[in-house]
């Protein structure tokens, strides 16, 4: 099995400690350590792949910051992304120069940014979805968790008949793959009890892979076949750049997963191994638990009939927060910015930052 770790998204949720030139993935969240750290660290000491096996694909304004946190891998083992195109263009990429790399291959591509409290049973899934794999090729797998909550931030995947077993490992197939859903269909997601929270870690043979770009995104595919080619010249470099920006953007759960799953081509395997992307401040309490008034109090905090609220600071200027009185607040406190808001409304901190990237005088704040 190849291993490619996904950090190439921009983490805006988690503003404004999440910036363009240090996103998410690559913040010092866990006793020290970046997410792409701890991932590094778990396939590396896993036995799923080699050292050399195990690739990283970033955008290229963060290829420096990857370089210095994973001394540890070759140049030629990260994937970089000349721009931003959503994860279908990067998979797509990713797969050429693995394939490039050492020929056509089972692939594990997974993202980065998320948070595993029990990452044995996230290798278990992955080293049952490559037998899986090795003998039913046409199949791609998803790996994904049964949900906790409500949850219109995530997408969700219906289990239908088990397929296989692997050491006591299911292999389901894919009875329905929807992207995020509104309030009133999550809920219902949740009451069914057979629908799964789709983690964004994938597995596949990469020329199945590609077949589904072929069938499905014929124009995506054609310049995949272009990078292909061009791969193999001394200017790669060049063509990678001028082809890239040319593909669409669009997330491979629209593009390919979606379709596939309705041709009866997706299996899932449910993982019970506490994931949660760590998408919003709100989500911050999936991985780091929070006291028994529900508060995460990640700072110097005096805090009087305060309840269900985070606060976290990274502001070297700021003695103490202060809070009375209060429920479900998020309180982020930087150098060079504040965010207060409702945990119920941390979803939009996204659209917040869109704003400030087309307004001049806060654009240099994100």
């Amino acid at each position: 099995m190849r291993i490619v770790i996904r950090a190439g998204g921009v983490g805006t949720r988690l503003w404004p400690w999440s910036r363009g030139d240090r996103p998410k993935q690559f913040l010092p969240l866990f006793d020290g350590r970046s997410s792409v750290q701890v991932a590094w660290d778990r396939f590396v000491g896993s036995g799923l792949a080699g050292p050399d096996e195990i690739y990283v694909s970033v955008g290229k304004q963060s290829l420096d910051l990857a370089l210095e946190q994973l001394p540890g891998a070759g140049r030629e083992q990260f994937i970089v992304e000349p721009a931003l195109r959503d994860t279908a263009a990067a998979i797509g990429l990713e797969t050429v120069w693995v394939m490039h790399r050492g020929g056509e291959a089972i692939i594990a591509s997974v993202g980065s940014d998320h948070y595993v409290g029990r990452p044995q049973e996230f290798i278990k899934a992955l080293a049952a979805a490559e037998k899986f794999i090795e003998q039913h090729p046409g199949y791609l797998v998803a790996i994904a968790c049964e949900p906790t909550r409500v949850e219109t931030n995530y997408g969700h995947i219906r289990k239908g008949e088990t397929l296989a077993e692997y050491d006591d490992v299911a292999v389901c197939q894919v009875a329905e793959f929807t992207e995020k859903p509104d309030d009133r269909t999550a809920k219902h997601y949740t009451e069914a009890g057979d629908y799964l929270w789709n983690a964004n870690f994938f597995v596949w043979a990469s020329e199945t892979l590609m077949k589904q770009f072929h069938e499905f995104e014929p124009e995506m595919y054609e310049l995949f076949v272009e990078l292909e080619e061009a791969i193999r010249e001394p200017d790669f470099r060049e063509a990678l750049r001028t082809l890239y920006p040319r593909i669409k953007k669009v997330a491979i759960d629209y593009a390919v997963l979606e379709p596939a799953a309705r041709a009866g081509r997706m299996a899932v395997i449910p993982a019970a191994m506490q994931w949660s992307d760590i998408g919003s401040w709100a989500t911050l309490t999936d991985a780091f638990p929070p006291d028994e008034q529900g508060n995460l109090l990640l700072a110097p905090v005096l805090a009087e009939q305060t309840t269900n609220t985070t606060i976290f600071v990274r502001n070297p200027d700021r003695r103490v927060v202060a809070t009375i009185g209060v429920d479900g607040l998020a309180i982020i406190d930087t150098k060079d910015a504040l965010l207060i808001c409702t945990k119920e409304q941390c979803g939009k901190v996204k659209l917040l930052v869109e704003k400030m990237k087309a307004s001049e005088e806060w654009r240099d704040l994100v």
